[in-house]
């Protein structure tokens, strides 16, 4: 079989040697983002949905690619970019949300299924935009997603080729970069595209609310 068959056995297989490795930069990544108490000035539970402030989608696309490199994939890496992000520029309740939390979002929630990024932007959607604006924004995205072409994001500088999902699932979202890459669901290649993905859709969630909010 050359590198660019792969069937979804072999699919799910690597991405089950991937998850192995998140686990441990799950587990090795214990202090969370900015996690402070809220100051005592904070008085009860904040009100859903949070308050929102915009911020620079640059800023929140780099947070979320060295989220994925450094704690292990899709859903961490977004959850880095706007959790974190606004964690760092706002504090309380954002400084809350332990990023970790999102890690088996990677791999399409080890399954191939829908991708990590998508299912972690919605839930960061949903913390800031009332439910009619959220499935507004939501679906936006997901329509984008399928027809874009990925990744944008590549501070590496590996000339990754760039591809269309015509998807909102992960097995068909890489599987189509591997395929036109010529690498393998372990190859260093194939987890750049993914980091570049992981920022290219925090970007675009980033610009949706910050012209919706």
């Amino acid at each position: 079989m050359s590198r660019k068959e792969m069937s979804r056995k072999d699919f799910i297989k690597g991405m089950g040697v991937s998850l192995a490795g998140v686990a441990v930069a799950g587990g090795l990544g214990g202090v969370l983002t900015g996690c402070a108490a809220p100051s005592a000035s904070v008085e009860g539970a904040p009100v859903w949905p949070l308050k929102y402030k915009k911020v620079d989608p640059a800023v929140a696309e780099a947070n979320a690619f060295k989220g994925y490199k450094e704690k292990g994939g899709w859903g961490v890496g977004v959850a880095e970019g706007f959790f974190g992000t606004l964690a760092e520029e706002v504090g309380y309740p954002f400084n809350q949300y332990p990023v970790e939390a999102f890690t088996n979002a990677a791999s399409g929630y080890g399954a191939g299924t829908l991708c990590g990024c998508l299912g972690v932007a919605a839930t960061c959607i949903g913390t800031v935009t009332d439910v009619d604006t959220s499935k507004k924004l939501v679906a936006e995205l997901f329509n984008w997603y399928e027809t874009a072409d990925f990744p944008q994001y590549q501070p590496e500088n590996l000339n990754l080729t760039h591809t269309v999902a015509d998807s909102v699932l992960c097995e068909q979202s890489v599987g189509n970069f591997m395929e036109a890459h010529g690498v393998a669901y372990g190859d260093p290649e194939r987890k750049s595209r993914c980091a570049g993905t992981t920022a290219d859709v925090v970007r675009k969630m980033i610009e949706l609310l910050n012209e919706t909010v």
